[in-house]
C-alpha cells in the first residue's frame, strides 16, 4: 500500500511551476514579517527547523491549507522541529511536525481539503538536517504510492489531481522507517486529505476529521516500543484535553477517522449506534451501499485505515467516545519521565502499580447532546441485585474480582464464568440494577451497547448525566442503582469503567443478553462465549473463555440450530480471530448480528466460519450440526506464543 518510488519532475509543467511560485511568494509575503524569527516563520526561515523553539499547535482539521486559484490549490508544506504539548501539563515534547509557510507547525499536519477535480501543487521544503520521505501526495484513487525524498535543505514540487471523493492521508518519515514503525521523533508527521463532491449541493456540512497518532519514547533491544512509554492522541491532544463535541438533538453527526498510528484501535461510542459508511486507506476508499453498511457501537480501525461514520444524536445527555483497548483509555506516564527514558520498566507493559491511579486518558472524546434529558424511573422495573466483590482466587500480584447476583436472584443458566454471570433481560422491560461495591476501591458499571435514555446511568463517573447530576463513582461499601429499559434484543456487555486495565483484567466484565418478549433464553441452543484476559500479568498473551483457561465443552444436538454469542472483553487483544472447525476443516456459519444489532437479510448469508472480533464488540452466528462428532471453536490472538490460542470443544450428539 505504501510502496513504490516515482520521479516527480515529469509531472511538473511550466504552468504548474509558475502558479506554485507566484502563490508561494504571495502567501509568504502576506504571512511572514521581514523580521520573522524561528518561532514564527513556520519553517520558512533558514534555521527554524533546527531550533525546536516553535510552539506546535493542535490541528482540529477544520481549516483547509493552501491557496486556491481556479481549480488549482497550491500549498507549501514545511517540516520542522517544535515544542508539543499534547495535554495541559507544562512539559513539552521536542518533535517533528509539518506546517505551512508562514504559519505554526501543526499536529496533525496541515489539512488538505478540496472538492473533486482539483489540481494540487505541493511545494515541499526540508530545512531539517536529514532526508525527509513523503508518501500519499498522489492522485486519488491510486493503485500505488510514491516515495518523495527531499534532501536536507532542499525543496521539491509534487503535482497531482484529486478527483475521487473520500478520506485519505499523507505521511512522512525522517528515520527511513515504514509507516508502522514511526515511533518517536517522526511519529506525528501525518496529515488528512479529504476530497469532497464536485457538486456544492452534495457536500457535507460540518463533518469532522480526526487523526489518531501515537508517540513512543523508549524502544526495547529488539527495536519495538516499550509500551509503558506510549502516548496516544486525537488531533494532537490526549484526554482530558481532547476536544469536547457538542450537538443539538437530532443532529446528523458525520465523522471521518484516520488511523495514522502503528496499531489497530477498537473505537466505541456510548449510547448510540453508528453507520460505517466507508472504509479506506491513504490511497483508496470504498463507500458502501445502504444495505452493506455496518451498524455498530464498536469499530476496529486498522493501522493506516480511514473510516467514515454517521449517527443521529437522538438522545440528550453526556456521552463518551473512546478506544476500547484498555491501555489506550488510561493516563500516560508523566511526560518528564517519558522524556528521561528511564529504563526500569524495560521489557514490561504498563505494570499494575502504574495503572492504579492513572484514571481515564488517551484516546477519548466527550460528546454532549443538548436538550432536556429524560430521567429514568424505577416504576414497574424488574429489580436485580449485583454485588462487586473479591473473588476466592484473589492474590496481591493478580487480583481477582467478580460480579455476583444477590438475594433471591437465580442464574437462568451457568456459562462457566467465575467472574460474571450472564445477565438475561427482556426488550422493553425496565430494570433497576442495584450495584453494591464490596471492594476496597471505587468502581462503576457501563452497560455497553445499550441505547440509554438517561446518560446518568451509562456508567462513566464524572462524564454521564449533567454538571448538576453527574454520574458518581460507586465508592467502597456504597450502592448505585442503574435504571434503564433495553430498546432492542441482542448481545451486549456490562463491564467496569473504572481503572479499566486493573479491574477488567481482574474479571469485571460479562455478557448481557436481551431477549424478545415471550422468547426466553434457551441455554441448550444459545451459547455465550466471553473472551477475556488472564488475571496474572505473566499470562497476558493468553485468552480466557468464560473466565477459564481450559473452557468447558459445549454439547449440542444434530439437526438443531445453534447460536453463538461471541464477546471480546480482553484488555488489549484487539484482533482475535474466532473460527469454527470441523475435523480440521473450517466449517460454515451464518452471521445474524453485530454489537446487538440484527443484520439485514442480505448480510445473513452462509459463509466460511472465520471472524475477527475486536475488543468491545459482539458477534452472533448460527450453525446447524449435521453429523455426530466434535466441532471446535478456535480463538487465536495471532501471537507466536503457545498460550495465545484457546480451543472450545463442541460435542455433537
Amino acid at each position: 500500500m505504501f510502496s513504490g518510488t516515482v520521479q516527480l519532475q515529469e509531472e511538473i509543467t511550466l504552468k504548474h511551476i509558475v502558479v506554485a511560485t507566484l502563490t508561494l511568494l504571495a502567501v509568504c509575503a502576506i504571512a511572514v514579517p521581514s523580521s520573522a524569527s524561528a518561532s514564527t516563520d513556520g519553517g520558512c526561515g533558514p534555521n527554524s527547523a533546527r531550533s525546536a523553539s516553535q510552539a506546535i499547535v493542535a490541528n482540529d482539521n477544520r481549516v483547509p491549507a493552501g491557496r486556491r486559484t481556479g481549480s488549482v490549490v497550491a500549498l507549501t508544506l514545511v517540516a520542522g522541529v517544535g515544542r508539543w504539548k499534547p495535554d495541559r501539563h507544562d512539559v513539552e515534547i521536542p518533535i517533528e511536525a509539518f506546517g505551512e509557510c508562514g504559519k505554526s507547525l501543526q499536529i496533525p499536519g496541515p489539512t488538505i481539503r478540496v472538492p473533486a477535480r482539483t489540481q494540487m501543487i505541493v511545494t515541499i521544503r526540508n530545512p531539517l538536517d536529514r532526508p525527509l520521505e513523503l508518501h500519499g501526495l498522489v492522485a486519488r484513487p491510486a493503485a500505488l504510492d510514491r516515495t518523495i525524498v527531499v534532501a536536507p535543505g532542499a525543496t521539491r514540487i509534487a503535482t497531482f489531481s484529486l478527483d475521487t471523493p473520500g478520506t485519505y492521508f499523507y505521511w512522512g518519515t525522517t528515520t527511513g522507517s515504514s509507516f508502522a514503525r514511526r515511533y518517536n521523533v517522526d511519529s506525528q508527521l501525518s496529515g488528512a486529505i479529504v476530497v469532497d463532491s464536485p457538486d456544492p449541493t452534495q457536500r457535507v456540512a460540518d463533518d469532522r476529521i480526526f487523526v489518531i497518532g501515537r508517540w513512543d519514547n523508549v524502544l526495547r533491544r529488539d527495536g519495538t516500543p516499550n509500551l509503558s512509554y506510549e502516548l496516544s492522541v486525537i488531533n494532537g491532544r490526549t484526554w482530558p484535553d481532547t476536544e469536547r463535541l457538542s450537538y443539538a438533538k437530532n443532529d446528523l453527526v458525520r465523522w471521518r477517522w484516520i488511523n495514522a498510528s502503528p496499531v489497530n484501535h477498537p473505537l466505541h461510542l456510548h449510547g448510540f449506534f453508528f453507520n460505517v459508511d466507508a472504509r479506506g486507506n491513504a490511497l483508496r476508499e470504498t463507500a458502501y451501499r445502504k444495505d452493506d453498511r455496518d451498524l455498530a457501537v464498536t469499530e476496529r480501525i486498522v493501522s493506516g485505515e480511514t473510516d467514515a461514520l454517521t449517527w443521529r444524536a437522538t438522545r440528550p445527555g453526556s456521552w463518551l467516545f473512546h478506544c476500547h483497548l484498555a491501555y489506550h483509555a488510561i493516563g500516560h506516564l508523566p511526560i518528564a519521565t517519558m522524556l528521561a527514558g528511564i529504563d526500569s520498566l524495560d521489557g514490561r507493559h504498563i505494570d499494575d502499580e502504574l495503572v492504579r491511579g492513572f484514571g481515564m486518558g488517551g484516546l477519548m472524546m466527550g460528546v454532549t447532546v443538548a436538550g432536556n434529558e429524560p430521567v429514568a424511573s424505577a416504576r414497574n422495573a424488574r429489580r436485580i441485585g449485583l454485588v462487586v466483590e473479591r473473588a476466592p482466587d484473589d492474590a496481591p500480584t493478580a487480583p481477582s474480582y467478580r460480579y455476583a447476583l444477590t438475594g433471591t436472584q437465580e442464574l437462568p443458566f451457568d456459562n462457566g464464568s467465575a467472574s460474571a454471570p450472564t445477565l438475561i433481560l427482556e426488550r422493553g422491560k425496565p430494570v433497576a440494577i442495584d450495584i453494591a461495591n464490596h471492594l476496597d476501591v471505587p468502581t462503576q458499571i457501563h452497560w455497553h451497547g445499550i441505547e440509554m435514555s438517561d446518560s446518568y446511568y451509562d456508567g462513566v463517573a464524572g462524564i454521564g448525566g449533567s454538571p448538576a447530576r453527574a454520574t458518581p463513582m460507586v465508592m467502597p461499601t456504597e450502592n448505585f442503582v442503574a435504571l434503564f429499559t433495553p430498546p432492542r434484543a441482542g448481545t451486549f456487555i456490562y463491564h467496569t469503567h473504572m481503572d479499566d486495565v486493573w479491574q477488567l483484567r481482574a474479571g469485571l466484565a460479562g455478557a448481557l443478553v436481551v431477549t424478545e418478549p415471550n422468547a426466553p433464553f434457551d441455554p441448550a441452543s444459545d451459547h455465550v462465549v466471553v473472551l477475556g484476559t488472564p488475571h496474572a500479568y505473566a499470562d497476558r498473551f493468553g485468552v480466557l473463555v468464560n473466565d477459564a483457561k481450559r473452557p468447558a465443552a459445549m454439547t449440542v444436538r444434530v439437526g438443531e440450530p445453534q447460536r453463538l454469542r461471541l464477546v471480546n472483553m480482553t484488555t488489549f487483544r484487539h484482533s482475535l480471530t474466532v473460527s469454527l472447525v470441523d475435523d480440521g476443516t473450517v466449517a460454515r456459519w451464518r452471521p445474524i448480528a453485530r454489537d446487538g444489532a440484527s443484520l439485514p437479510p442480505s448480510r445473513r448469508q452462509s459463509r466460511v466460519a472465520v471472524q475477527i472480533v475486536t475488543i468491545g464488540q459482539t458477534r452472533d452466528f448460527t450453525f446447524t450440526p449435521r453429523v455426530r462428532g466434535t466441532l471446535q471453536l478456535h480463538i487465536d490472538s495471532g501471537l507466536p506464543r503457545p498460550q495465545s490460542t484457546s480451543v472450545v470443544d463442541i460435542h455433537v450428539i
